[in-house]
């Protein structure tokens, strides 16, 4: 049975659906919150996204503002990741300082990365997970 670790953030409905879907299925995983991710576990994370760690980082300033709208100080750093102006160990950098640039819910077992919330791949990439043995009451 593969282990999983669910990265959210308190109150983010992405992260919120993602893990009452991992939990109605059965899917073991551990909670953690995004602020809680090491430069280390980034480095981990980025090297099993294509295109390293930017795709961890909300992809514009627009749909990060969205999904946190009292966060100002990280905004300028979006452009930045995206433009290319920063090297892959500057982001894991930026990101360690400032976690909340990174898209949640990240759901991993340390062999694959799902960002973001999204059923069908949800469904897809958990068909063939073996779940723990749910008894109806």
């Amino acid at each position: 049975m593969d282990q999983w670790i669910l990265y959210g953030k308190s109150g983010n409905p992405s992260s919120d659906i993602a893990k009452a879907w991992l939990k109605n299925n059965g899917i073991p995983f551990e909670s953690l919150s995004v602020y809680d991710l090491t430069r280390e576990e980034i480095v981990r994370l980025a090297n099993l996204m294509p295109g390293g760690a930017k795709n961890l980082v909300y992809p514009d300033v627009f749909s990060f503002s969205m999904i946190n709208p009292q966060r100002h100080t990280e905004r300028p750093y979006i452009e930045k990741i995206h433009s290319g102006e920063l090297s892959e160990e500057e982001i894991c950098d930026l990101v360690a300082e400032m976690p909340s640039l990174v898209i949640t819910p990240v759901i991993t077992n340390q062999q694959s990365i799902l960002i973001g919330y999204d059923l069908d791949t949800l469904v897809s990439t958990f068909r063939n997970v073996k779940v723990k043995d749910v008894t109806s009451a």
